[in-house]
């Protein structure tokens, strides 16, 4: 009796670790190849169009790693016209050179973007601010480093 439960209970351990384990997809792998430009013109095309316009595609499309913080489409929809340098100003607020993780972003902390600028993290239960924008903790490892997503635009 004891052999048959045994039998039994390794079969269910066996079904759920299957399904609840997370296989490494094409999708993943196919992320981890493309650089952060690629992913950005595949999947924001107007933010795709300000970082070209503010002639950092080439940096985003090397090798050297960034962290770039990804307004929404959206929000990016008002810099469209505005002058070169306003959408350089703009855009380089929102790239730091370094991959960073999520651990990086601790209450406190001090990050210097890739204009120069100082963006400050807050921690407040469970949201974290840069500047007083609400970073989204989800982040998509690239080749070239990671993207993060912005509930609104950092401002210079």
């Amino acid at each position: 009796m004891k052999s048959t439960l045994y039998y039994i209970y390794l079969a269910i351990v066996l079904i759920l670790a299957t399904f609840l384990s997370k296989p490494v997809s094409a999708q993943d792998t196919d992320l981890q190849r493309m650089t952060i430009m690629q992913y950005v013109v595949n999947e924001r095309p107007v933010l795709a169009e300000l970082l070209t316009t503010a002639g950092m595609a080439p940096t985003l499309s090397g090798s050297t790693a960034y962290t770039l913080l990804m307004p929404a489409e959206a929000r990016l929809q008002e810099l469209k016209g505005q002058s070169v340098e306003k959408i350089r100003a703009v855009m380089a607020m929102h790239l730091i050179k370094g991959t960073l993780a999520g651990s990086d972003f601790k209450e406190g902390s001090r990050l210097q973007t890739y204009g120069g600028a100082t963006l400050n993290v807050c921690r407040k239960k469970d949201s974290t601010l840069l500047n007083g924008v609400q970073l989204r903790m989800t982040e998509l490892a690239l080749r070239n480093g990671r993207v993060y997503e912005l509930d609104g635009v950092l401002q210079p």
